[in-house]
């Protein structure tokens, strides 16, 4: 039977694997299925020419695998592949009519989910009719809005099917621009009929269909224009699309509710109801919307408006101004003063703004805004909450491992490695079962096309840990070799790219990622020499706190076990632990370095530990030295090391300061104002004693795991900053998702760290406060909210950052004053005055008018009458200046006043 197949597939005789089929058995299809995964994955195998490449298989032998596919697997085997069996229309009749699995049904029906599939609406009709499927609404609806032509050409489809399609569309594609001149010619012609057709428009608003789709739906509304006598017949639909998620769908309701609100019929009740969360909006267009119909109704009507002008003191829960004064001029005109007014007013009270409040003497008390001040706490950044638990056992590591793997780059990976070096030789018969499933795991992801560098390492690590576990196991552990094997099988299959690196194999042999993973795959390696040998001397830079902190105390101690044992650690593992270590508090571990060390270990943690210390000594390993002095004193030259022959590093590589600019390239209208950084070119050097430093400046491209490196210099962190800012910060409207998520993870690790800033700290986050992205602008608010309740924040610095970029407008200043108003003001009466430094230090970098200067002044106003407090006198000369513009001579004039 199998020798069969393989004669039909080898000798490419398509026209006889259908009857080959037809004479076997269920059970004889069945057992073919291993056979026919592993001819497809031979055929399927990519064959690298000069100019191109192909499958090894030809389109016949595809054929054939295609068939049998079908015919002989399950739907579970057969998985999801709406494609190739579908190609060839003729031959897909052909064998449905033969035999039509009894799956079919529901696997067209699912073809809903499919991104792409080989047949159509028409298909499905088809195959419908002869009973192969009994077609779902979803199923004729997402096809059919793929083929707006099919409309006419068959009864069903007018009557039923066209409605389907209004309430489940495509997913994966907004509609085609000939739908909508299809669908008004078939209203003219009475075939759709107008109501129904505006009534699904308007229900599509809360059917979380994707932007581009609901998008359609309200276009179609506008552009039939309905009446007003329609407009009320909706309005069960119009109220309810207030309540969608999805912009566009509020804002049309909006505009067709404002035609009617003169109408008797109109439910003005019911529109209030609504009014509180529309207000509460983050859209600014909802919210002027929202009161623009909220206006137009005390316009019109007299009567059933007391619940209305309750909900309007929801507009205050915006901080825009021209939002609160809006809302304040419809109070002002149309709300009487009531104690039920007063009291809707005094929950927003706080959030008033100090141009606004006057205005609304009459309805709330008019005192001066009092917030907590916030008791600060020390940065710590070790405790006891950040300390890391370890796994206890080889039955714990077991269960470790897999979120290893789950989180690269992480303490994770850090904790695998110490527990592997403490447990590997701890399996027994009972407990090594617990082995295979990370096995598999580990297998399952370095098989990946796009794996993250330190998964290469750690899943490697685990693979050639359970080889040889294997030969002491193997009738516990058989199923590695088969899971292995599959692997390596997978892998051959990529190898034929010339992109592509071995992932698989001896770790001191695979690729990790190049120069900067280099340090990294070394101390792997040297993880896996302990293992094979027993040796359980604990690795110096194993984490003991989150996120990458080395406390001094277990440095001392890890030492004085390498001391007792009379042995040496690893160059690149020392280095590393000396630049993970905490120098926040040293004292305990000065004591125990007098008490329990000597030698070299002594003479260098006594400098280490002492910031004011000269280095004393034998200089015996001048890589230890001279990392120890970067990390505890970054950019301070030491007179003892000029003979150890590290002067070819360029200086702000050893100090992380680097010179930037922000420029107007006059010349490049694609990059019209960028950020630029001088990051020098670096070679790594053959030397005796490399820093580990050297590995990571040396490298020239970008990659997506410098984020992790952070983890890796955490006490200097202007190294990573230059990088991330030079590839992905050099221009403010960069979109592309890799650079976003690059910075992202950047701006979280920053935030985990809980660290004062230096000055490549305050550019990086003073420039991630314009960035195009909501969430890391987010992220940059949180960390400047943090740092200053701990009184750890550089206002004036991080102002001038700002301000020298938005001087030439390197990004919108929308951008950070939308960010100003939802998440840093009045959050407490410290941060009220550490944003008047900030903004005044901003103002202060500025010279002629920008785009929008006038909303800052806004808030720098407001802030300032917050704090009773007047404007910086450094700021007065330019604010004369300033009020010859038109629009900005008012606030000009008001913070003159102040």
């Amino acid at each position: 039977m199998k020798e069969r197949l393989y004669e039909i597939l080898n000798e490419e005789k398509a026209h006889e694997i259908i009857p080959f089929l037809k004479q076997l058995s269920h059970e004889e299809r069945k057992a073919l299925i291993p056979t026919i995964k592993k001819l497809d994955r031979e055929i399927s195998k990519i064959i690298m020419t000069k100019n191109s490449y192909h499958t090894a298989g030809s389109a016949d032998q595809h054929s054939i695998i295609d068939i049998a596919s079908f015919v002989c697997m399950d739907q579970k085997h057969y998985g999801k592949d709406y494609w190739s069996f579908f190609r060839d229309k003729e031959q897909t009749t052909k064998i449905l009519e033969w035999g039509c699995p009894p799956w079919f049904s529901d696997f067209i029906n699912d073809s809903v989910e499919a991104e792409f599939t080989a047949f159509n609406y028409q298909d499905i009709l088809g195959w419908a009719e002869k009973g192969y499927v009994q077609p779902r609404p979803e199923l004729l609806g997402y096809h059919l809005s793929l083929q707006p032509h099919e409309l006419e050409k068959n009864p069903d489809t007018l009557e039923t099917h066209f409605w389907y399609m209004c309430e489940f569309p495509s997913k994966s594609l907004p509609f085609q621009r000939e739908w909508f001149p299809v669908v008004q010619k078939l209203i003219g012609e009475n075939k759709i009929e107008r109501r129904r057709f505006l009534k699904e428009c308007l229900l599509a608003a809360n059917r979380n269909f994707n932007k581009n789709v609901t998008g359609w739906f309200m276009d179609a509304f506008n552009a039939l224009k309905p009446s007003d006598e329609e407009l009320i017949l909706l309005q069960d639909e119009l109220m309810a699309g207030l309540a969608s998620v999805q912009s566009k769908a509020v804002n049309t309701v909006l505009a067709h509710l404002k035609k009617i609100v003169a109408d008797p019929e109109f439910r003005t009740g019911e529109f209030s109801h609504f009014l509180p969360n529309l207000l509460s909006s983050e859209v600014k267009t909802v919210v002027a919307a929202s009161l623009t119909v909220t206006e137009r109704i005390f316009q019109k009507r007299k009567k059933d408006t007391e619940n209305l002008g309750l909900a309007l003191s929801a507009a205050f829960v915006s901080k825009d101004e021209s939002i609160q004064t809006k809302a304040a001029k419809i109070i002002l005109k149309y709300v009487p003063v009531s104690e039920e007014i007063k009291e809707a007013l005094s929950h927003y009270a706080d959030n008033i703004l100090a141009n606004v409040r006057p205005g609304l003497v009459q309805y709330i008390e008019n005192r001066p805004l009092e917030l907590d001040a916030v008791d600060p706490e020390k940065l710590e950044l070790i405790s006891e909450e950040s300390r890391i638990q370890k796994p206890e056992s080889f039955e714990d590591l077991m269960f470790f491992l897999p979120q290893a793997i789950e989180n690269p780059g992480t303490w994770h990976y850090d904790m695998a490695l110490d527990g592997l070096i403490r447990f590997a030789n701890e399996a027994d018969e009972g407990s090594v079962k617990l082995f295979e499933p990370v096995f598999q795991k580990a297998c399952k992801t370095v098989a990946k096309w796009e794996v993250h560098h330190f998964n290469v390492l750690l899943c490697n690590l685990i693979i050639n840990y359970g080889l040889l576990l294997l030969d002491k196991f193997p009738a516990q552990l058989k199923n590695l070799e088969k899971i292995y094997k599959r692997t390596c099988e997978d892998e051959a299959t990529r190898e034929v790219y010339s992109s592509y690196h071995k992932k698989l194999g001896p770790l001191k042999d695979i690729y990790a990622g190049g120069l900067a993973m280099e340090p990294f795959k070394r101390i792997a390696v040297y993880v896996f020499e302990k293992i094979t040998s027993g040796d359980q001397k604990p690795l110096l830079s194993t984490l003991t706190h989150e996120p990458c902190w080395v406390s001094p105390e277990a440095l001392v101690e890890r030492l004085e076990i390498y001391q007792n044992t009379d042995s040496e650690p690893k160059n690149l593992d020392m280095q590393l632990a000396l630049q993970r270590c905490s120098l926040e508090k040293t004292s305990h571990a000065l004591k125990l370095v007098e008490e329990k060390l000597k030698g070299e270990y002594k003479d260098l943690l006594l400098f280490f530990f002492n910031k004011n210390s000269a280095p004393k000594g034998k200089f015996e390993h001048p890589s230890w030295w001279m990392t120890a002095g970067i990390t505890c004193s970054p950019g301070k030259v030491f007179e003892e090391f000029k003979d150890f022959g590290y002067d070819d590093i360029p200086e702000e590589f050893l100090s992380g300061i680097y010179n930037w600019k922000t420029i107007d390239s006059k010349k490049n209208s694609y990059y019209p104002v960028e950020l630029n950084i001088d990051v020098p070119k670096y070679h790594l050097k053959k030397r005796q004693h490399p820093l580990f430093l050297e590995y990571f400046i040396a490298e020239q491209k970008h990659f997506a795991e410098i984020p992790s490196f952070m983890w890796s210099f955490p006490n200097t962190l202007g190294n990573v900053f230059a990088k991330i800012i030079k590839y992905c910060l050099f221009y403010s409207g960069l979109a592309e998702v890799y650079e976003r998520n690059l910075v992202l993870s950047t701006a979280q690790a920053l935030h985990q760290m809980k660290k004062p800033l230096d000055a490549m700290g305050l550019l990086f986050l003073g420039t991630i406060f314009l960035d195009g992205d909501k969430v890391i602008r987010g992220t940059a608010a949180e960390i400047w909210l943090e740092h200053v309740s701990h009184k750890a924040m550089d206002n004036a610095e991080l102002g001038r950052v700002i301000g020298l970029h938005e001087k030439l407008e390197w990004a919108p200043i929308k951008r950070f004053t939308d960010i100003l108003q939802h998440q840093m003001l009045n959050v407490s009466k410290d941060h009220n005055l550490a944003l008047e430094q900030l903004l005044a230090h901003i103002l202060l970098q500025m010279e002629t008018p920008v785009t929008n200067l006038k909303k800052i002044l806004d808030i720098y106003h407001e802030v300032l009458a917050l704090n009773q407090s007047e404007a910086d006198k450094n700021l007065k000369e330019k604010l004369n200046t300033w009020k010859e513009n038109s629009s900005l001579k008012k606030i000009c004039n008001l913070l003159l006043k102040k």
